[in-house]
This record gives structure tokens, sequence and C-alpha cells, in this order.
């Protein structure tokens, strides 16, 4: 593969810019956590093209959280038939025409691919859309009107997505994810720490034994747990702390919309690298993120909040201690933030 560069390359030599685009896509189709990097690209869009409408297409699952992206206006919501959705299987052949189709009589000018595999480029370019922007990955080049070199793995993501506006001419650093808090937040008057021990890999989980010990310290501190995660995830946690305690699925629901409420009202977060870290961290909560091993130095939080890191070769090397360092360093460093 060829090194990374930081110049565009041109599918079409001959192909120019929409200079004012009025509609833009911003498509990604992988996961939650994915879709909350892809919101950073929505505020600079914005500020360049303040009357553009400007659309997401996500998966289905995540298509509750699309709507709280600053500057969107249109979500689109469509599961790949290649791909598995968390708690879902793949997509159907016939409903994810249909979602292109959509897109495709949207008439949007532009399209920025947060994440563009052959399969989703190629998808793309079934819409119409004139100008497709990604970065180049394996067979994929031929379906984008401006293939950008590779992403650097090795760099955070949003630095590598940043490049994905350059060539309508915007030019950002430092990039931070966030999203605007959604309606029915509610403040219990309770000084609430959520806990996600969960990640898409189980197999670099923390033990939940672990995740206990840490509840129990935090509500000895006077804080109040709220367990967070899917209902049968819930049920593992009740399985091993009991059912007396907080839990999203009975105090929320089970819908990420809910559990997205539920950490907007959240003081503290903790919990793997995975979706609901994310959704956090773009809420501006502190947080505390897992990663056991994971890919600390491309996806760490780079949300609006304070953020700190427990990274490790694998879950048996993180315990409570090491959690509730953690928690104590950053909750120094949220009272220091200036009002």
């Amino acid at each position: 593969m060829r090194a990374p560069g930081r110049s565009c390359r041109f599918v079409s030599p001959n192909l120019t810019l929409i200079p004012d685009p009025s509609r833009i896509l911003i498509v990604s189709l992988d996961n939650l956590g994915d879709l909350v990097f892809a919101s950073a690209l929505a505020p600079p869009l914005r500020e360049r093209y303040p009357g553009a409408e400007i659309g997401v297409l996500c998966k289905r699952y995540a298509a509750e959280v699309a709507p709280l992206i600053p500057g969107v206006s249109r979500v689109f919501a469509a599961d790949p038939f290649w791909d598995r959705a968390p708690g879902r299987g793949k997509g159907a052949t016939l409903p994810f025409l249909r979602a292109l189709g959509e897109v495709r009589r949207a008439s949007f000018d532009v399209a920025i691919l947060a994440a563009a595999p052959w399969r989703t480029s190629a998808a793309l370019a079934l819409t119409g859309i004139p100008v497709r922007i990604g970065l180049e990955r394996r067979r994929n080049a031929r379906w984008l009107s401006h293939a950008l070199p590779a992403e650097d793995v090795h760099r955070p993501v949003l630095e590598e997505e940043a490049r994905l506006l350059e060539p309508l001419g915007i030019r950002v650093s430092g990039l931070r994810y966030r999203l605007s808090r959604p309606l029915g937040v509610l403040n219990s008057g309770a000084r609430t720490a959520a806990l996600h021990p969960f990640a898409s890999k189980r197999n670099r989980c923390v033990g939940l034994e672990v995740w206990a010990s840490v509840a129990r310290s935090l509500d000895a501190d006077g804080w109040s747990v709220l367990w967070i995660g899917s209902g049968a995830e819930m049920d593992e946690v009740r399985s091993v702390v009991g059912g007396e305690g907080r839990f999203v699925d009975r105090e929320f629901g089970e819908s990420l919309i809910d559990t997205a409420r539920a950490l907007a009202g959240a003081e503290l977060f903790i919990g793997h690298d995975s979706g609901p870290l994310h959704v956090a961290g773009a809420f501006g909560v502190p947080v505390v993120g897992i990663f056991a091993p994971g890919e600390p130095d491309r996806t760490f939080p780079q949300g609006v909040g304070p953020a700190r890191m427990i990274s490790r070769g694998g879950p048996a090397e993180v315990t409570a201690d090491d959690i509730l360092g953690e928690v104590a360093v950053i909750l120094s460093a949220a009272r220091d933030l200036p009002l």
C-alpha cells in the first residue's frame, strides 16, 4: 500500500468542485462511535456554507442520535446488507436500496464519506451525488470523485477526518465532536456516575466484579451509580450487583435515544472504548475511557468534555484502583475548568 500523504488525488483531473453546494451529505455507515466522530464534520460545514442543508446517512440503530448533530436537518437510515449493527443481523438488500433511492431523490451536491470502504463508496455512486469525497481504501477509488490519500491508522481519527474537508477549501485543526442535548433530559438531583462495563468485543471487557467494586466506592463517596447497556447487558450486571441499583433500561428505556438522555444528565462517565463513551464526551461529560487493549492513540475520546484514558494489554490488567485513580484526576481537572 502506498504510504499516506497529505495531498488530494483527483480520480477525474477535469472535475471541479461545486463552488457553493446547497445540499451536503455526511455518510457514516459504521457503528455509533463512528457516527459521533463523523459529527465533528458538521460544524465546519455549517460555518462555511451557512445556507446549505446538511444531511446524514447512517445505520438505523444510530439514527435516533444523528439529529443531535449540530447543523443537521435531515437523517437517512440504512442498514448495509454487507454489515451488522450491534444486536442486529445484516441489513436486507431491498430496504437498503430504497434508502439509497431516498438519498438520490434529495439531490445532494456533495457527499463526505467518513469511512469509504468500496461497498459504501459504490453505494453512494448509485445515488448520483456528483462530488463524493473519501479516504482511499482497497478498490474504492473508482467509486469516488475525490479519493484522498489513505488513512494513517496511527493518527487520531479526527485529524484524519479533517482532511475530508480540504477539497471544499475548509482547513481546520483541533476538531472535536459534540452533540446537542436531547429533549427530555431530567435533572434527578443526584450526582450521577454512568458506568458502561461493555464493549463490542467482550474479550476486552474488564470483569463485572471489578466494576461492582468501582460502583461500591463511588456510592460510598456520594455518587448515584447508573448502569448503561442493553437490556441483556443490564441483566448480566444485575446478576452480579443485585437488582436494587439504577439501570438505564428500567429508568430511561432501551433505545439509543434513551441512553443519550441518561448520558446527557450524568456528571461522570466511565466505560470501555465504545459508542456510549463518545456520546458522553460529545455532551461535555467528563469521561474515563478503558482501552484493553483497543486503539488509544487513534480512538481516544475527542469530544468537548475532559477525558482520561486507561490503556492496558488486556482487561485482567485493569483494577478498580486504576479506574478510581483516573476518576480522582479527571474530577480534579473538571473543577479547575473555567465556568
